[in-house]
């Protein structure tokens, strides 16, 4: 019987780079008490019903189940029958999040025969939580894997906005055609596609806002740093008044595996294209380890500033 194994992650990012997860925190937040303020209370209480109209829910389902657990136990289940053809009739499996929101699938196996399972129920796997690093200075977090799953499945609603799959499609566009240039942070790495371009935050910032002049879809082009972070970033305007928070370095990635070299395949990580300043400035909810408070990164820096 396989035994259940936890799998977590921890990863090292240099200034501007942001350690591999994905994860999301709420989309759209609005706050609905000042613009009630700004109104009359009769005028506020239809500007509420307009917004539970027309802001989409995204929250994940509460029977939703991951596609990686999904493929993990039809394959389990595939070969456990196979190997246990003589004692097992069928196996059953239930995905559900435990406390520490750690994802798990439990199997319960039915019985061929009069063969009878001294344990027919068991957790079978369990992924883990997520660690990493933000910066030289070490900015250390923590996310769920829940947290995570939550970012994947919203991610996959927001691109369901043709306008949003039009600005992805040129953000993706840039984290393929840059790496980021460790060796500028005195940070040794080695790259397997020597023709990519490479450059930090401010390089990949930049990249944005030339990418998206003129474009028929953008109003503007925001680009914002901070000294405290020692990051660059950008918000995109949208002619529909929308503003998409952008964060190409670390929607890019760039890891460094174990053999030294920098990951060029985009992560993709949803937190960091998204209309919710909620998500973005806490990374969807990440825990600040040093504190255990929500982790403040974007305009959660203090100093930050558009350029």
């Amino acid at each position: 019987m396989l035994k259940g194994a936890v799998k977590s992650t921890l990863f090292f990012a240099p200034p501007c780079v942001f350690s591999r997860y994905n994860l999301l925190y709420k989309y759209q937040e609005v706050s609905i008490l000042f613009l009630c303020k700004t109104t009359t209370k009769k005028a506020g209480i239809l500007l509420i019903l307009l917004l539970c109209v027309l802001l989409p829910s995204f929250a994940m389902p509460s029977n939703y189940i991951p596609q990686y657990a999904i493929d993990y136990a039809e394959q389990f289940k595939v070969n456990f029958l196979r190997e246990n053809s003589q004692s097992a009739s069928d196996l059953q499996y239930r995905f559900f999040y435990n406390n520490n929101g750690e994802a798990c699938l439990e199997f319960t196996v039915s019985p061929r025969g009069r063969y009878t399972w001294p344990t027919p129920t068991w957790v079978g796997y369990t992924w883990g939580n997520w660690f990493g690093t933000i910066g030289v200075n070490a900015i250390h977090y923590s996310v769920t894997r829940r947290q995570r799953d939550e970012a994947d499945y919203r991610m996959e609603q927001r691109r369901n906005d043709p306008a949003f799959r039009e600005i992805e499609r040129i953000v993706y566009q840039i984290a393929l055609e840059y790496d980021y240039d460790f060796a500028s942070i005195g940070i040794s790495a080695r790259y397997r596609n020597r023709n990519t371009r490479r450059a930090v935050c401010d390089g990949y910032s930049d990249a944005v806002v030339n990418a998206f002049r003129n474009h028929s879809l953008v109003a503007r082009v925001e680009k914002w740093t901070s000294v405290i972070g020692n990051h660059a970033w950008n918000v995109i305007v949208l002619n529909d008044g929308r503003r998409i928070y952008c964060d190409s370095t670390w929607y890019d990635g760039n890891n460094i595996d174990n053999e030294g070299y920098v990951i060029s395949t985009p992560d993709r990580n949803p937190v960091n294209l998204t209309f919710d300043i909620n998500e973005f400035n806490t990374l969807g909810g990440a825990i600040n380890r040093s504190n255990g408070r929500l982790l403040q990164v974007h305009f959660g820096w203090p100093d930050a500033r558009m350029y």
